[in-house]
């Protein structure tokens, strides 16, 4: 067995992840989704919801928690949709994201890939992105979290996880959603600024001013989005 295959099949065990079985640990975790991700949830509570390579299903339960009641879920870690289920997500599948064509499910108002991406190999991370286009409603949005290797921490986090294949920076993300079909001027991409706590919000001070003093000595391509992750939302036209 290959080390992908040995760490995708024990994934919370080989990462040691946190996740919402711990109650403490979901309340810090959905407090962050709130600045993350809050902004972005759609107001109607009925709406498909595709989370991609859902992991331990906390973003799913964080929906839940929310009053969202139409959701679909996968990922390929066989423990990963144990724990899932354990939590009561029986709706969560174990599934390939390469074989998204092949999913059931299409019409989808928000689609999330949640630090998925960068697992992708490279190669194929185009064909994923337009099959997920492909799975959106019109009108529905692609919700991506990916490193930022245009921060500080870029390098760091690329090689945080065994199963990183590449990575991205502001620029490099909306080209590589240009090369999936959606429209350069209908992708948003912001900072991931996620602190839960009043130190984790000094930190995020502190990494604005250093991102910026260090960046100084850049000209106008300079990276602007000092956080360690991406947050991009790419449009379906309607």
């Amino acid at each position: 067995m290959d080390t992908f295959a040995r760490q995708i099949a024990r994934y919370h065990t080989a990462t040691g992840r946190q996740d919402a079985q711990d109650v403490q640990a979901r309340r810090l975790i959905w407090r962050s989704f709130d600045r993350t991700i809050g902004p972005w949830l759609p107001p109607d509570r009925g709406v498909k919801i595709l989370d991609a390579g859902c992991g331990e299903g906390t973003l799913s339960l964080y929906l839940q928690s929310h009053g969202y009641t139409n959701l679909e879920g996968f990922d390929l870690s066989p423990e990963c949709v144990a724990i899932c289920h354990r939590m009561g997500l029986s709706f969560v599948k174990q599934f390939d994201l390469l074989r998204l064509d092949a999913w059931p499910g299409s019409d989808y108002a928000v689609i999330f890939l949640m630090d998925v991406v960068e697992h992708l190999p490279k190669q194929r991370a185009a064909e994923v992105l337009e099959n997920a286009r492909h799975k959106l409603a019109p009108g529905g949005y692609l919700i991506i979290q990916t490193p930022n290797l245009g921060s500080l921490m870029g390098s760091y986090h690329r090689y945080y996880d065994l199963t990183h294949e590449f990575g991205l920076t502001e620029k490099s993300v909306r080209d590589l959603l240009a090369l999936a079909g959606f429209e350069r001027h209908r992708v948003e991409v912001r900072p991931a600024w996620n602190a839960a706590t009043l130190l984790g919000r000094l930190r995020e001070v502190y990494l604005w001013l250093l991102h910026h003093l260090v960046f100084l000595a850049e000209d106008a391509s300079r990276p602007r989005v000092p956080t360690k992750n991406l947050l991009v939302r790419a449009f379906r036209p309607a």
